[in-house]
């Protein structure tokens, strides 16, 4: 962890999710801003923004469009 200096932002990714307590404490900060990710949020805003990120950026974890038929109804 890294000490955030007033009005700075802060982000926190953590695969296994947070305590309670760690998002009780995101939370409160008055002057800082931290933002707390977990796997699924994560996941989404790379989808979300993957045709904005550079190719480098890409390789790292490629996504692959996958089509299906589904029943009308």
């Amino acid at each position: 962890m890294a000490l955030l200096g007033d009005e700075e932002v802060g982000l926190c990714v953590c695969t296994g999710g947070f305590t309670r307590d760690a998002e009780t404490e995101a939370r409160t900060q008055a002057q800082r801003r931290i933002t707390l990710l977990n796997l699924e949020a994560l996941f989404d805003l790379w989808v979300e923004h993957y045709d904005r990120l550079t190719d480098s950026a890409r390789r790292s974890l490629p996504l692959k469009p996958i089509y299906f038929i589904a029943p009308e109804g």
